[in-house]
């Protein structure tokens, strides 16, 4: 029996945690948490320049050679064209899309609503003096500008000068217009991290090539003291409240900033917690398969980057980078590639998808994690995970041109599970794929998506994870795409496999076990359950089994008694689709269509309904970006019956010929064949693969 909400509550926070929370939540109401920045003393003059130049970016002179030599003209062109923008305020934000903050920049204003964050306000009111999403002012005060200014400067010398003045201009005018500890810019401090790294890193490259910061240097003295003492002072609440990529990025931000303003008081402490829980978390937060505790690729990506950035600052500490971090690269890098399409380097929209990164260091789009896991396999294993591409300048500028020479490793992609972080991916064929989520919640949860398939085709996502669009907003955009019915899973009498209690609270975590997964002459299988509808006496099951690189049968079935109501979900990745009689989906890729048909448990086909942009309720969404969403067909069916309810659907691109003789089934679609007995929703006696 279910405790009720806020009892389940207290129970998953604990004695500590909930006691914690109290105390905070009464600490930002009366105001005492916040009500005065803690103090900031810095001994002497550090200098900074030399600190700065001890990071082992690699130089500009020889990383802009490698940019004009091995880059596309056009990507140089595109750099240098963003870079010229950001300096009028046109900034790039969450790597897709350009918004203009005016010029000067208004800091706290968002440039799509024309919401106003006010200056003077206390950072733990900040949020709340505002109004909507603070998201793409964050964005700009992120300043992946910086990284493109100086990446750019590198890349074309004779604009260095010219963009050096323009970057610099910005974070002077940054740092007059958001005082240390008030206002919005200062309500996170991952922000406040996030911020520093690219100043520090776009302030090493002009300095390294020949630009004096003038009176930047004590501003950047000044702010990294403060943003040392803020992180420091409300580091508890990342530590006991949240335990995520903002705890590494605290972490991270404490280690690099006693290394480079040792004079600060507090900055040898920092310097030793931002190690020692480095190198905690490490172990904590990347699970031993290499899967990542948010349950979110995005963020998987932003915490690899802040170790990344941690292996910088032990080598200018002239310190050893601990094992623990090269151990998480590691494992991660081996389990994000499984789960990578190798065609563009994109991964499923699992998880919160909000934009995140900690270094904006290629040319590379925003959905390419090339870039980083090849930076993080070169820091881990000494090889290089792809063939040349422009995905290497993020491991030159960490590591050097010589990094590339180092030996090419390619990771061997192949049907693989990783149960403790219930993923799990079936290949039998270059460019087709399906990604599997099945696993029992451990930790706080990004959506409520257990048994979501994403399949990938010729390279083309075309059944896909509908993604974040906004945290922020209309309450029924944010719940429309963290909830059940928006993935391709099923749903049971209407409800959420959770409880969406918060807006970023879930309760009841779903729990799931792993059936298991086999492999034959040309086909893969993978199954697992999920008991996220046992308070209602209901178990869903689902069997995936991918027959060659062009057919794809699943099978949903819902366990338990008496009358019930289910409804099987697919959303196409690809904009572009129709439904075709009888009841099956055509989805248009650049290679040809691609059909989604299900049929009841006798072979007999099911009929169902397909809706694309709807606002209200919201159905039929993709958000692939930030703030962003396109309206992609949403296939439903729906059916009511008694207990055990079976579905099957057949995936592939041509409509499928379905043969049902008591359990005994065949399928063929497009040259491939599977044959197979179904028991109780669960593929036996297998045989398939591609007609001869």
């Amino acid at each position: 029996m279910r405790l009720p909400p806020a009892a389940e509550e207290l129970r998953s926070l604990g004695l500590r945690g909930t006691c914690f929370r109290l105390a905070w939540e009464a600490g930002l109401r009366t105001g005492w948490i916040g009500r005065r920045p803690p103090d900031v003393r810095v001994a002497g003059e550090p200098e900074l320049v030399p600190r700065l130049l001890a990071l082992p970016f690699c130089e500009p002179a020889e990383a802009g050679q490698w940019m004009r030599e091995n880059l596309p003209a056009r990507a140089c062109t595109a750099l240098r064209a963003e870079a010229e923008s950001a300096g009028t305020g046109l900034i790039r934000c969450f790597r897709h899309h350009s918004l203009d903050f005016g010029h000067p920049i208004r800091w706290r204003a968002d440039p799509v609503t024309g919401t106003c964050w006010p200056r003077d306000v206390p950072w733990p009111k900040a949020l709340a003096a505002g109004a909507g999403d603070p998201k793409s002012v964050w964005e700009a005060a992120r300043f992946p500008q910086g990284w493109v200014m100086a990446r750019a400067a590198a890349c074309f010398p004779e604009r260095r000068q010219a963009l050096s003045a323009a970057c610099f201009d910005q974070i002077t005018d940054f740092a007059a217009q958001n005082p240390y500890g008030r206002g919005i810019h200062w309500a996170s401090s991952q922000e406040v991290v996030i911020r520093l790294m690219a100043w520090v890193f776009a302030a090493r490259l002009f300095v390294a090539g020949g630009e004096s910061p003038g009176g930047l240097g004590p501003l950047l003295v000044r702010a990294l003291a403060e943003g040392g003492a803020h992180v420091s002072r409300y580091l508890p609440y990342a530590r006991k409240a949240v335990s995520n990529n903002h705890l590494l990025a605290e972490a991270c931000g404490l280690y690099l900033i006693g290394t480079l303003v040792p004079e600060a008081e507090g900055a040898r402490h920092w310097v030793e917690l931002g190690r020692e829980l480095l190198t905690e978390q490490a172990a904590r937060q990347f699970y031993p398969d290499g899967g990542y505790i948010q349950q979110s690729h995005n963020y998987h990506r932003l915490a690899i980057d802040i170790y990344l950035w941690a292996f910088q600052i032990a080598v200018a500490r002239q310190e050893t980078p601990d094992e623990a971090w090269r151990a998480a690269l590691e494992r991660s890098v081996r389990f994000l590639a499984n789960l990578q399409n190798e065609a563009n380097g994109r991964l499923p929209n699992y998880g919160a998808n909000d934009g995140a990164l900690a270094s904006v260091a290629d040319t590379c789009e925003f959905a390419d994690f090339r870039g980083v896991l090849q930076t993080a396999s070169i820091a881990a294993t000494g090889a290089r995970l792809y063939p040349p591409g422009p995905w290497d300048e993020r491991a030159v500028w960490w590591f050097g041109p010589d990094s590339l020479k180092l030996p090419l490793r390619p990771m061997e992609l192949r049907t693989a599970s990783f149960p403790l972080s219930g993923h799990h991916v079936l290949r039998d064929a270059p460019g087709a794929f399906a990604a599997f989520r099945c696993g029992a919640l451990r930790d706080r949860f990004s959506q409520i998506d257990m048994l979501h398939l994403d399949v990938w085709w010729r390279g083309h996502n075309v059944l896909a994870d509908p993604g974040s669009y906004r945290y922020n907003g209309e309450p029924r955009w944010h719940n429309h795409f963290f909830r059940t019915a928006s993935h391709n899973t099923v749903t049971v009498g209407g409800r959420d496999q959770m409880l969406h209690y918060r807006q970023f609270k879930t309760l009841y975590p779903t729990q799931a076990r792993w059936l298991g997964g086999e492999s034959g002459e040309g086909w893969s299988l993978g199954e697992g359950e999920h008991y996220g509808y046992s308070p209602w006496g209901r178990v869903h099951r689902r069997a995936v089994l991918q027959v060659g690189g062009d057919l794809w049968v699943v099978c949903d079935r819902i366990e338990g008694t008496g009358d019930e109501h289910v409804r099987l979900h697919w959303l196409a990745g690809l904009p572009s689709g129709r439904l075709e009689e009888p009841g099956t989906l055509r989805i248009e890729t650049p290679d040809g269509p691609f059909f989604v048909a299900v049929y009841g448990d006798d072979g007999g086909a099911l009929a169902g309904d397909d809706i694309a942009g709807q606002d209200d309720p919201p159905r039929g969404w993709l958000s692939r970006h930030y703030g962003e969403k396109t309206p992609v067909p949403s296939f439903a069916v729906e059916r009511s019956g008694m207990l055990p309810l079976t579905l099957v659907s057949v995936l592939g691109p041509a409509i499928p010929e379905v043969e049902v003789q008591s359990e005994l089934w065949r399928i063929r679609a497009a040259g491939s064949e599977a044959r197979f007995r179904l028991v109780e929703g669960r593929f036996k006696a297998i045989e398939g693969g591609a007609l001869t």
